[in-house]
């Protein structure tokens, strides 16, 4: 009996040899990652209540591919196009690059040259502190169809521990003149200090004066953030805003003063109309309902206002998932005032957007 135990003992372990001899071994792991996307719009947007002779629809399709290429923490290339094709009055194509950079690491170290998105910013609706972020739209703050364009710049990152040094400049070559953009040098300083996610921002426009900022993030518990940007730029600049998350729910405040500079100063804007202060409020639910047919609807409202002239517009989003990769959509504003105010003198008295976007 112990010599057919030894036996089959013996067989067995030779066989689990000779099958680890011809086992295949497993492919070494590919230092490359490689990423890409595509997202397809189409948007539709009906004017009501037209003060002058404009286009009643406007109609755009757009076509936005991303691809990205790293290879381990040591260099990475990453670009995003968008193809735009607009049906109005005049109809017309272009096709402009949104992203297109190369980053480089060297052990603190981390390079960046080309075009990219920047934000230093703390706010939501409004930032003055953001002197390399896409400017802000207030009233999309969100830039719901992805058509915000990057800076031209150079950029160093050093990280060490709980701190962070970036140093950028950017040129403003390759921007339209109606963008406002001047030639950037910029100096950004981040630490946490006592809980608190802090910069010191620090640069000068060519052709301008300098310009100097602190911000400051705040997280309390799970469900509470604080932020805020105090700023220098020929004259001050105050946000302060917080957010509170729970239950689906998304709830954010916040007020804004800036001095009434080009900087600053909203197109439709008059230069005499001195410093103005604004207010927003955003309430969201994701996912409407935890029931079935529900979980695919997310619902958002928010308000932007001038409490100087007492303006404002008043957005609502509705939007439904089919799927994983189609989502339809409903894009309400309605701005209300004076026909010399801020946001009373839009051309309409409401623009409704129904939409369809796919992605990939």
């Amino acid at each position: 009996m112990m010599r057919k135990r030894f036996s089959i003992a013996t067989i067995l372990l030779a066989a689990t040899a000779a099958w680890a001899q011809v086992a295949p071994q497993p492919a070494a792991e590919s230092p490359y990652e490689m990423r890409y996307s595509v997202a397809a719009i189409d948007d539709a947007t009906f004017y009501g209540g037209l003060k002058y002779p404009l286009p009643t629809v406007l109609n755009q399709v757009l076509l936005e591919p991303s691809f990205g290429l790293r290879r381990r923490d040591r260099w990475n290339v990453s670009t995003s196009l968008i193809g735009q094709n607009v049906h109005s009055t005049d109809n017309y194509a272009r096709v402009y690059v949104r992203e297109a950079y190369a980053g480089l690491s060297a052990g603190d170290f981390d390079f960046t040259l080309g075009r990219k998105l920047v934000r230093w910013g703390t706010g939501y609706a409004f930032s003055a502190a953001g002197v390399l972020d896409p400017p802000r739209v207030a009233t999309d703050p969100t830039d719901r169809l992805n058509v915000n364009q990057g800076r031209d710049l150079v950029k160093a990152n050093w990280v060490r521990g709980g701190q962070a040094l970036s140093l950028a400049w950017s040129t403003a070559a390759l921007t339209p003149a109606a963008a406002n953009l001047h030639d950037t040098t910029a100096f950004r300083y981040n630490v946490l200090v006592r809980e608190f996610d802090t910069s010191l921002i620090a640069g000068n426009d060519r052709g301008g004066d300098a310009f100097g900022a602190a911000t400051f993030t705040r997280v309390f518990g799970q469900a509470w953030e604080a932020h805020g940007e105090a700023v220098w730029r020929e004259h001050p600049a105050l946000l302060v805003g917080g957010k509170y998350t729970a239950a689906g729910f998304t709830f954010i405040g916040e007020f804004y003063t800036p001095p009434n500079i080009a900087a600053y100063r909203g197109s439709s804007l008059s230069p005499r109309a001195g410093r103005q202060n604004y207010a927003f409020f955003h309430a969201e639910k994701a996912r409407l309902r935890e029931l079935p047919g529900w979980k695919q609807w997310d619902v958002a409202a928010y308000a932007v206002a001038n409490l100087d002239d007492h303006s404002s517009t008043t957005v609502v989003d509705v939007s439904r998932w089919m799927g994983n990769h189609v989502s339809a959509y409903v894009h309400l504003e309605v701005p209300g005032g004076s026909k010399t105010s801020e946001y009373g003198s839009a051309p309409y008295s409401s623009a409704t957007s129904l939409g369809v976007r796919f992605q990939l």
